[in-house]
């Protein structure tokens, strides 16, 4: 039986791990800045950045001949689903999350095996033992960022 009391204390409580979860990944971003050498970040970890800092609406990405989009979302697909089921502490790192370019720009395409939805495309990328996996969802000229994570 729906109960809307029950919908909204949900959200809330969902929001309010968003926010902190938010938080704690622009403080692991300023932490890496400050520990790291080089100061500049590439172009695309800076549009990630940016994202996250809420200085843009989304992160767009050109890939060849796709255009990678992520857009806030909710708690099913993008950004939010990605902070809320998969950012720390057993998944992704703030790195991960600010690296989101290289698994689709360095990935390789899965086809349908080990796909549960053949309308989106997999990317798996491995990298130092870690199975990362970027999926997709294509629509006219973009692909919308569904989820980012680590298979272990």
């Amino acid at each position: 039986m729906y109960n809307p009391t029950l919908q909204k204390g949900c959200r809330k409580v969902q929001m309010s791990q968003y926010s902190e979860k938010l938080a704690q990944l622009k403080k692991e971003i300023v932490a890496i800045e400050n520990a790291r050498k080089k100061k500049r970040w590439k172009p695309q970890q800076k549009t990630m950045i940016d994202f996250i800092n809420g200085v843009t609406r989304r992160a767009e990405f050109q890939i060849n001949d796709m255009k990678m989009v992520l857009y806030p979302g909710d708690e099913k697909k993008g950004f939010k689903h990605i902070l809320l089921k998969h950012y720390h502490p057993n998944d992704l790192t703030a790195l991960d999350i600010v690296n989101i370019y290289e698994i689709a720009r360095r990935g390789v395409k899965l086809g349908t095996e080990g796909v549960s939805n053949d309308k989106l495309h997999v990317y798996m990328f491995l990298k130092n033992g870690n199975n990362f996996r970027l999926v997709l969802k294509p629509q006219r000229s973009n692909s919308w960022v569904v989820t980012f994570y680590r298979k272990s």
